[in-house]
């Protein structure tokens, strides 16, 4: 366990953003129904030619992932007004679809993650160590681990494992594997009645298994490595991302480029992210931090992205 100092912002701040905890249960609606359509048409694009297949798998893997977004808000009660709908939409609408169950879910992530940040307790800190990340390695071989070897879905197997066990497995009931069960019962049949017997395998969970796992990788890693390792207060210990158009197309999906701000004001719903960054500019330490962050490989300000960072922290072998 490690003691971490927390940033105290102004309290003229702290209005502001406190302004900015307003929900409503039509933004969650919208994103679904946004990632739905992008599902289909990536679909529709594949059943015309199989040389979109590529694309539509990357595509898919990227709302799937944007479904585990939708979770997350909902873990955190920060999808909805109603508290009720939000969970409804976080779990048959969303989480069941990528198989990680609400209960699993909420104790990795909320009760685990959040408040045990960078300490053994925090399963996403674990998995960063359990990947050898935080070896010393050459360049060479610490790109082809954690980067080429991620692309070409070598570590798919690892990165499912720790899906499976933390998000599905580790606190589920037997009612909510049933409930989890059926919504893909339920995919399985809409998906084979307008597509085919083909849809589960080739577009469901190819995707997941391949792309999904991929960004999720990506996405996950950029939000705390290397930093966790050496922050001193939770500003440093998170990174926002600002990423070029396309990137943030398939990475900034619901405004999880913003994990920084997450970590600060978990609650703040997500469309209200990028107003909250705004507000907190006038901070200068959040300034301070924010000044070097760009993408994840292509960033939209000048600033480097961060594997360009890390290829250059590393020398040649």
């Amino acid at each position: 366990m490690w003691d971490m100092y927390h940033k105290k912002f102004d309290k003229e701040i702290l209005l502001k953003i406190k302004e900015l905890y307003r929900y409503d249960n039509w933004h969650a609606v919208l994103a679904i129904l946004y990632d739905y359509l992008i599902i289909i048409f990536s679909i529709f694009l594949s059943e015309q030619s199989y040389w979109f297949l590529p694309l539509t798998i990357l595509l898919i893997g990227s709302r799937q992932r944007a479904l585990a977004t939708i979770l997350h808000e909902a873990s955190h009660s920060a999808l909805t007004k109603n508290k009720k709908f939000g969970q409804i939409l976080g779990t048959y609408f969303s989480g069941y679809l990528i198989f990680q169950s609400w209960n699993s879910y909420c104790v990795s992530h909320v009760k685990n993650h959040h408040p045990k940040l960078g300490t053994d307790s925090d399963p996403d800190y674990k998995y960063y160590k359990d990947s050898g990340i935080f070896q010393t390695y050459s360049r060479i071989e610490f790109f082809w681990r954690f980067c080429v070897s991620q692309i070409l879905c070598l570590k798919l197997f690892r990165n499912f494992k720790y899906l499976i066990k933390n998000r599905l497995f580790s606190d589920i009931t037997r009612t909510e594997l049933f409930k989890l069960l059926l919504s893909q019962l339920i995919l399985f049949v809409i998906g084979t009645y307008f597509v085919g017997y083909k849809f589960y395998v080739i577009y469901w969970l190819l995707p997941y298994l391949t792309a999904f796992q991929m960004i999720t990788w990506f996405i996950e890693l950029s939000e705390h490595y290397p930093m966790i390792q050496t922050a001193k207060n939770n500003l440093e210990a998170s990174r926002n991302r600002f990423s070029h158009a396309i990137e943030h197309f398939f990475t900034g999906i619901h405004g999880e480029n913003y994990h920084l701000i997450h970590h600060l004001f978990p609650a703040i719903p997500f469309w209200n992210l990028e107003k909250a960054h705004k507000i907190l500019m006038k901070d200068f330490d959040y300034q301070e931090v924010n000044k070097d962050f760009g993408g994840i490989f292509f960033s939209k300000n000048n600033n480097a992205p961060m594997w360009k960072v890390l290829w250059s922290k590393y020398e040649a072998a």
